[in-house]
Order: C-alpha cells, then sequence, then structure tokens
C-alpha cells in the first residue's frame, strides 16, 4: 500500500515538473517593446509586427488606456499611459507592457543675426535641455560663429526634437588696412584714399570729410575713424609720402567698379612710353582674373564679363622701356570695393 502511494506521488511530481517546463516554453521574454516609450506631444510611435518572425495566424491584443484593439499588427502609440501587448502565435505567449510618458515640444527661435568682419558671435538657443545638435556637428549649447553662412540647431529632449535655421550675413569691414606709409608719385593727380562701408556706417577723416573717398592732396598722416551701430567705433592711419616718378609706375591700392565714373577701372599710370606691356591680376587662391598687353587697356573687375567679388587681388606688371631696353617689374595688391 505504501508503496502504491509512493508511485502515484511520483507521477503527481512528474506531471506539474513537465507542466511547468512546457508553460516556461510558451511563455517568452520582452521582445517587442521597452519598459518605457517617451513621444513628444503631438507625434506618435509606431509599432509595426509586419516584419517580425510571427505567423499570419498570430493573435494580437492591446489593452490601452483608451480601450482595447484586437489583431492590429499596427500600432501607433501616441498618449501616456500604461499599455498591455498580449500576443499568441500557436503555442508561444507573449506578454508585455510599456508605460508611455509624453513631453511638450521645445520652443525656441534662432534670429537671423549679423557678423561683423573679424569678430567672433557666441550664438545658443537659450534653453536647457539634454541634448544640441548644430549643424557644425558641435554638441554644446553654444557655439562661435567666424563667418557668415546658414546655421541650425537641433534639440533634443526624450521623444522631443525641434530644429530652428538662421543666418549670419557679414558686415563688410568699414576700415581698411593701408599700412603705416603709403608712397605716391607727386605728378599723381588722383591720390585716392578708399574704404568700403555698409549703409550703417558713418565716416569722420581728420580732413572734414565724412565720404567714403578722399584725395590726400599732400603729405602728411591721414586717419579716418568708422563708427557703425552694430560693429562699433573703428579707426585706421596712414602716414602719405610723395616722390618724384619720373618715368616711375603708379598703380593704384584700390577701385570702386560701380558704374558711377569715378575710380572705376584698374590700370597703371606711366610717365614714359614702353615697347612691351603684360599685366596680370588674380584673386587670393593664384587664379588670373584679368590679363593684357594693351597699354590702353584697364581692368574693369570683371571676369568673363561677370563681376568680381570685394576682395584683395594681387597684380604683376611687366614693362619693357622704349630706347633703353630697361624692364621694369611691379607686384602689388589692389582692393575692389563696389
Amino acid at each position: 500500500m505504501q508503496s502504491a502511494i509512493k508511485n502515484i506521488s511520483y507521477l503527481i511530481i512528474g506531471f506539474f515538473f513537465m507542466l511547468s517546463h512546457d508553460l516556461k516554453a510558451q511563455t517568452k521574454t520582452s521582445i517587442f517593446l521597452k519598459d518605457t516609450i517617451y513621444v513628444c506631444l503631438g507625434d506618435s510611435i509606431l509599432i509595426d509586427f509586419k516584419t517580425s518572425t510571427l505567423t499570419k495566424d498570430a493573435v494580437i491584443q492591446w489593452d490601452t488606456p483608451y480601450g482595447s484593439i484586437y489583431n492590429s499588427k499596427q500600432y501607433y502609440i501616441k498618449y501616456k499611459g500604461q499599455y498591455l501587448l498580449k500576443v499568441r502565435d500557436g503555442k508561444q505567449t507573449y506578454h508585455e507592457t510599456t508605460f508611455v510618458k509624453t513631453f511638450e515640444r521645445l520652443k525656441f527661435k534662432m534670429r537671423d543675426t549679423s557678423l561683423c568682419t573679424g569678430s567672433v558671435l557666441l550664438i545658443s538657443p537659450k534653453i536647457k535641455t539634454p541634448y544640441y545638435l548644430w549643424s557644425t556637428a558641435e554638441t554644446t549649447d553654444q557655439i562661435k560663429i567666424e563667418k557668415a553662412n546658414t546655421y541650425w540647431i537641433k534639440c533634443y529632449n526624450k521623444g522631443c526634437a525641434y530644429t530652428d535655421t538662421f543666418k549670419v550675413r557679414s558686415l563688410a569691414g568699414s576700415i581698411p588696412n593701408f599700412g603705416k606709409e603709403l608712397v605716391v608719385c607727386e605728378s599723381e593727380p588722383n591720390k585716392t584714399l578708399s574704404i568700403k562701408v555698409n549703409n550703417d556706417v558713418k565716416l569722420y577723416w581728420n580732413t572734414g570729410s565724412n565720404l567714403s573717398s578722399i584725395n590726400a592732396t599732400k603729405e602728411g598722416i591721414y586717419w579716418v575713424r568708422s563708427v557703425s551701430k552694430n560693429c562699433g567705433s573703428k579707426t585706421d592711419s596712414v602716414t602719405v609720402k610723395y616722390k618724384n616718378c619720373d618715368c616711375e609706375i603708379y598703380l593704384p591700392n584700390s577701385f570702386t567698379p560701380n558704374e558711377d565714373e569715378k575710380n572705376d577701372l584698374f590700370s597703371p599710370t606711366f610717365q614714359c612710353e614702353y615697347s612691351y606691356y603684360l599685366l596680370i591680376v588674380s584673386d587670393r587662391w593664384g587664379n588670373v582674373v584679368y590679363t593684357s598687353n594693351n597699354i590702353n587697356s584697364k581692368w574693369d573687375g570683371k571676369f568673363k564679363n561677370n563681376p568680381c567679388p570685394d576682395d584683395i587681388y594681387v597684380y604683376h606688371l611687366e614693362v619693357i622701356q622704349k630706347n633703353s631696353d630697361k624692364k621694369v617689374l611691379r607686384n602689388g595688391k589692389v582692393a575692389l570695393f563696389r
């Protein structure tokens, strides 16, 4: 009798062991959902089982804060709360739970701004968020900007991301770099000092002029101060000296090809006659933008009939004097302002 009871006990224990083992084999751990899902208000997260290993006969049930949904292999999670997922696929059963948290979309406005030549801007969205990404690939809460361009910033906060674009335009430098000394031919009729300014800049020369160009009518120190609402006040000065330029060649240090019939063309001024002439003008990268063998030709600031940008250009001049066959070389720089 005791032996029979003992055998029955072993059978019962074995049955429950097999049942327990079978249940463990059928119920899978979480493979579809995260414990927590973050969603930005107004957005939604798509849960898609179409590409999963589930068979076409799989039975899917969603229990959401707003009711139950059956047999949908696609579901958009949008609102906060607890979501229960039940999947029965043949002998396999899945039970998963996720909690959805919603966050308000970040709101900020990046304004277009201006950058004074030679200056640096510190730009920030002025909001606190865990993650930043700029078009410069930086991930800090502010960046340094040293050149004009179009930029964007994307800020992340859990499930929320917001991107805004802004432009940085350049305010051209108001004061040129004349250098400490400028030597000009005393016979040159136009001893011009010119600078490029924006509309909001006011100029004050020590001659009393407020124009962008003046004529250095005598030797001495010339200075100019620019006052700008955006770029502040800057001052530069140059000492002008005259010299006897018999058979010398004069080349201006700047010209303004804006078709106002004033200082529109760039060319040398000669005191003697020459049997050979070559003028080459290149940009700062060495690209030739103008060349001529005609001593009467003048550069109008264009390359292939297209206006060249405001910049500093490099010239190379070769001439041979008549009778003496003396070869003269001149290399220098000229500023183009429109």
